[in-house]
């Protein structure tokens, strides 16, 4: 049973800091209070177990910053848009340690669900999870309603005990075994319809696991090599379906523009540039830093075969390089960056006009 919590993420962050002060105060404390129980010897009058009282408050403390850490990742996740300010929302689970265990229970369903080597089992295991209760908001609370598999995967706290069972290779399994039922042999990324019934499926699910795990820091070491190690169309199903962090995606956009550099557009290049709509910052970063990716994007462009890609860039473009976007210095490297991959032909170019403002060089 979940519960309707109301947080303010800054106010809890500012509560954190002074928890932590509180037990660095009573970690340099506990020496000093044995070394003056033993030193009293016989002498000492008072209780011999200060020391243990000390260890016991700094153990609260810290499960005290823990439970909160949780609660403002959760409030986070969970709320659609992320406004300054009071966050509200009725989490799925009472405590993480709730979160953890329901994870672990579905990931393991879904393992025996992979031995069977039949998409429908993992669908069924994933829609398993129950006993869950409540939605997320960010107004007033509202009746409290079953909750689904895909409010659970928005709890950070059991999306990364879900990706901990699972590791990269469960996941990629689930991704790929579901591509293979719904567009078999597809890979060069889910064409529109598929990824419409993709959201509401296994990868959806897991998507959001991922990016809610990934954006609050709870995914561990083993994930560190998927960019590198996953196909490219699971890569490009994860940022299409959940948006996790801006330097996630702008590792993948270097590690797949450099596997097929000299390749046409496809729906993995599509959905690469449409998730940049959504961080106009991390795609600054990218022209302005890497120049041999950025004319891989622009190559693509130039050929004219994809609408859709060229739709979607050209909007992320603009969406990075508008007056105002992001900080002026990056800004300002990004269109140097752009401008010196384009040749004077560039299909772009009358698009790049849009960006000029009143003389002002965006």
């Amino acid at each position: 049973m979940g519960e309707f919590v109301g947080i303010d993420p800054s106010r809890a962050h500012d509560l954190i800091r002074r928890l932590e002060a509180g037990s660095l105060l009573l970690g340099g404390v506990r020496p000093l209070v044995d070394a003056a129980v033993a030193g009293a010897g016989d002498d000492w009058a008072g209780p011999r177990h200060g020391a243990t009282a000390l260890r016991r408050a700094q153990e609260f403390l810290h499960d005290a910053r823990r439970e909160l850490r949780w609660r403002i990742d959760a409030a986070e996740q969970l709320v659609p848009v992320r406004e300054r300010g009071l966050l509200t929302a009725v989490f799925p689970f009472a405590c993480e340690a709730e979160a953890t265990r329901a994870a672990a229970e579905t990931a393991t369903a879904v393992l025996a669900a992979l031995a069977t080597r039949r998409p429908d089992e993992v669908e069924r295991a994933f829609a398993a999870t129950t006993g869950l209760t409540g939605e997320a908001t960010n107004g007033a609370p509202g009746e409290a309603a079953s909750a689904t598999p895909r409010e659970a995967v928005g709890d950070p706290a059991y999306a990364a005990a879900l990706l901990g069972v699972l590791g990269p290779g469960g996941l990629v399994l689930v991704l790929r075994g579901w591509s293979e039922a719904e567009v078999p042999g597809e890979r060069d990324g889910l064409p529109p319809a598929a990824l419409v019934r993709a959201a509401s499926a296994s990868p959806g699910l897991l998507a959001r696991a991922f990016a809610a795990a990934e954006r609050t820091g709870r995914l561990g070491e083993e994930w560190r090599e998927l960019p590198a190690t996953a196909p490219a169309d699971v890569l490009t199903t994860l940022i299409a379906l959940a948006r996790p962090s801006g330097a996630f995606l702008n590792v993948v956009a270097v590690e797949l523009l450099n596997r097929r550099p000299d390749a046409g557009p496809d729906w993995n290049l599509h959905h690469l540039a449409h998730a940049y709509r959504s961080f106009p910052e991390a795609l600054q970063e990218l022209l302005a830093e890497h120049q041999k990716e950025t004319g891989v994007l622009l190559d693509a462009y130039a050929l004219g075969t994809h609408p859709a890609y060229e739709r979607a860039l050209a909007a992320a473009l603009r969406h990075a390089l508008e007056p105002g976007a992001g900080a002026d210095g990056l800004r300002e490297r990004a269109w140097s960056g752009l401008t010196g991959a384009l040749d004077a032909g560039h299909r772009l170019w009358q698009d790049l006009e849009t960006f000029r403002e009143a003389g002002e060089r965006v």
